[in-house]
């Protein structure tokens, strides 16, 4: 049986002369294709477009280059006005030379239309609408618990607490036995979260599949 790395079954895993950040882009370009029914060879030429030009289309996608960090901007994608995909690339990824051929060669994402994307995110390029991501932070402040009546009529205590990294911080909504397990100081990562608007201010919440833990740094 051939071994799996994320949603794709590798043949013989990563080509020799390529880097890692080279070949995870090329990896989300042949995933994003494939969910969209797209070629990838378009996409990666939607990309180098928008990296001109700040926006591109591919299909149904609209692909903004949004941030410019450097040699890594940040890439927006969107599809009937909600966002599906963002990520920060190095840009030597996006101009390689070869890419095209580096595409036709790898492997078909596996089950990748059946499996939803949890996508690692910088908390300084959170967007609203923004769906099946993760995040890591430092838990930075922590408000005292209310009590609220839920959208079901029963009661429950929450607590919005903020999450911080190196790029910026948002809100990170604890509910009930939440609140007591995570206190000041401690770096946390939320899995699976969708990012919405309140009181005109960003928050992160846990999906229902959505998981909250402990680590030891950012």
């Amino acid at each position: 049986m051939r071994p799996r790395i994320g949603l794709f079954e590798e043949k013989r895993g990563r080509p020799r002369g390529q880097s890692k950040e080279y070949y995870d882009y090329l990896k989300s370009v042949v995933s994003l294709a494939n969910y969209h029914d797209l070629d990838p060879k378009q996409l990666a030429d939607a990309f180098s477009e928008a990296l001109e030009n700040t926006s591109a289309h591919c299909g149904s996608l609209e692909i903004s280059c949004r941030d410019m960090n450097h040699d890594s901007p940040t890439f927006l994608i969107m599809k009937n006005e909600q966002v599906v995909w963002q990520s920060t690339i190095k840009m030597e990824s996006i101009r390689h030379p070869d890419i095209r051929n580096y595409l036709k060669n790898l492997p078909i994402p596996f089950n990748s239309k059946k499996k939803k994307h949890n996508i690692p995110q910088k908390i300084g390029i959170l967007r609203f609408g923004m769906k099946g991501i993760s995040v890591r932070g430092k838990i930075i402040e922590v408000p005292p618990p209310k009590t609220v009546r839920t959208r079901f009529g029963t009661f429950a205590d929450v607590s919005n607490v903020m999450v911080a990294d190196e790029t910026g911080s948002v809100r990170l909504s604890l509910w009930n036995g939440q609140i007591d397990q995570f206190h000041m100081g401690d770096y946390i990562e939320c899995s699976t979260c969708t990012v919405h608007r309140f009181r005109g201010e960003l928050q992160l919440r846990l999906g229902r599949k959505g998981t909250l833990s402990t680590i030891n740094e950012l």
